[in-house]
């Protein structure tokens, strides 16, 4: 794989716009104490684990992750029959891998920080009240994603800022998903114009 990653992965980076360095920071900054202490409870340090087959960022448990917030971010994936629901849920995470893997080096540390400690168990179970992702339902997604964006720790309303970011506009960029939402796509002639 060359240093940017697949075509699609390329492509999928324009979404990195909607996630900014300043939101990056702020996770990764509230998260370096609790990385602190997991670090010391031998929890963290997920970063040398390998991106998941056909990723270039996203790690296993990421996957598990944003395939769980999928449903609970986009209501339209309800629209769908449930193999087009899986096969845009697949196009999602590569959309959101994408976009993580054009962000600066540092954005993506802070936002790994996230990541990782979402993926330690206890930790996990302590910051968001669940257990496994993929066991979780749409319903305890929404109440973890509203419990912490709405939280008075800018830390955890950052956190939850950025996964709902990732996740709604990796749907949105998707030509699949356009119909479901109401948009008729771009106009031709502005198109045209800007490609001219």
């Amino acid at each position: 794989m060359n240093e940017r990653g697949s075509p699609l992965q390329a492509r999928a980076a324009a979404p990195a716009e909607a996630l900014t360095r300043r939101e990056a920071l702020k996770v990764g900054a509230g998260f370096a104490a609790i990385a602190a202490v997991a670090g010391a409870l031998g929890g963290c340090g997920r970063a040398s684990t390998p991106a998941a087959p056909g990723f270039a960022f996203l790690q296993p448990g990421d996957v598990r992750l944003f395939t769980a917030l999928a449903p609970a971010v986009v209501s339209e994936l309800g629209r769908f029959d449930e193999a087009e629901r899986q096969r845009l849920v697949g196009r999602m995470l590569q959309v959101i891998d994408g976009t993580l893997f054009a962000m600066g080096l540092h954005s993506r540390q802070e936002v790994r920080k996230l990541l990782d400690l979402l993926a330690i168990g206890p930790l996990r179970y302590a910051l968001t009240g669940v257990g496994a992702w993929d066991e979780a339902g749409v319903e305890k997604m929404q109440g973890f994603l509203a419990r912490w964006r709405g939280s008075r720790f800018a830390t955890l309303n950052a956190g939850g800022n950025v996964l709902v970011k990732l996740s709604a506009s990796s749907f949105y960029l998707l030509p699949a998903s356009w119909p479901s939402t109401g948009y008729p796509g771009p106009l031709d002639y502005v198109f045209n114009a800007i490609n001219a």
